[in-house]
């Protein structure tokens, strides 16, 4: 006899049961705590890509420059890194740990030589010449899943925030104008004009605004008669740029 199933009626679980699977990993653990100034940088927006890069960054950053300080393979460290909110203030804690559970102590015995490595790390992310990162610096063989996130650039303004308080600075105008150059074509086809003669413009049915392109570790700022678009957009969400300067612009 043929056994008949009707796949017309749904599945109501009620034989399911939700479970987490995990396991205990006991090692030795280095954590660094950059404390973030809610007021000057902007680390609550979720769609604001510079943080989770920057953090990313400055965390292969830490396992590079300690392995070699260790003398180790880099794969006998692991890195990675965390995102908190206070009701003050935000937090990234970047840490590094031993790969094998009871691991032979690496990444607590850099800690007393802390300022050596940052002074490292400053030196990796400073010294390279890649547009964000390459071979040379950040990227290699075991970080290929998070290759589209490094960018010694935001890693370096963590860094210099967390070490010596320094915000970014503004960007110059002529690299903002280079920037920007990439969107003209496409906002032309939206009606949108863009002229750029010491200062960007963008005119739309005879309404201008100014265009100013700033470092996206910024908080937005704000200004009558000016669009802001951050740098970060530009260069890793075109289209979030140029919907930016057309919502502003209509």
């Amino acid at each position: 006899m043929r056994e008949q199933f009707n796949f017309a009626s749904k599945c109501r679980h009620s034989n399911c049961y939700n479970v987490n699977l995990g396991y205990d990993f006991i090692t030795d653990m280095l954590v660094l705590e950059f404390t973030i100034d809610d007021k000057i940088i902007d680390a609550r927006r979720n769609d604001n890509p510079w943080l989770n890069r920057a953090a990313q960054s400055l965390a292969e950053a830490l396992r590079l420059v300690a392995s070699k300080k260790l003398d180790v393979e880099f794969t006998e460290l692991v890195t990675g890194y965390r995102l908190r909110t206070g009701s003050e203030a935000s937090y990234v804690d970047i840490y590094l740990y031993d790969s094998l559970s009871s691991g032979a102590g690496y990444a607590v015995s850099v800690a007393d030589s802390i300022a050596e490595l940052l002074t490292d790390m400053k030196e990796l992310l400073s010294s390279c010449d890649c547009g964000s990162a390459c071979s040379k610096c950040l990227k290699h063989y075991r970080n290929q899943y998070v290759h589209g996130m490094l960018d010694r650039f935001a890693a370096l303004q963590l860094l210099e925030w967390g070490v010596d308080g320094i915000n970014a600075s503004p960007i110059k105008p002529e690299t903002q104008i280079r920037m920007i150059m990439p969107l003209v074509n496409i906002l032309k086809q939206s009606g949108c004009e863009i002229t750029a003669d010491g200062e960007i413009t963008a005119t739309k049915r005879r309404n201008t605004k100014k265009v100013v392109v700033y470092p996206a570790m910024w908080v937005e700022p704000y200004a009558a008669g000016t669009i802001f678009v951050s740098d970060a957009y530009i260069k890793y969400a075109k289209p979030y740029a140029v919907q930016k300067i057309l919502d502003n612009i209509q």
